[in-house]
């Protein structure tokens, strides 16, 4: 999926960018950001939408994606990894 051809992944990832400017350091799996970062305005979203908002910010340098053996991958800001990507 491609955010440019799915408004609503747009506004999802929109949505995560902005959880993330008020919340730098927060962390938590796509489902995390699926049931707890989204605002009711943005309403229900798919877990296949979200991953690819967050497949897009990672692109962009945004977020990282944190993979782990024990757990499902997560999602920060790439700010609180230290790899910071264009502002």
């Amino acid at each position: 999926m491609n955010a440019h051809q799915f408004p609503e992944v747009a506004a999802v990832a929109l949505a995560i960018r902005g959880y993330l400017s008020r919340n730098p350091k927060a962390s938590d799996t796509a489902a995390g950001i699926q049931h707890f970062w989204l605002p009711p305005e943005v309403g229900e979203v798919a877990l296949p939408v979200v991953e690819a908002a967050l497949a897009q910010l990672e692109a962009d340098g945004l977020v990282h994606r944190l993979e782990q053996v024990w757990a499902p991958a997560s999602y920060l800001s790439a700010r609180a990894s230290g790899r910071a990507g264009p502002n």
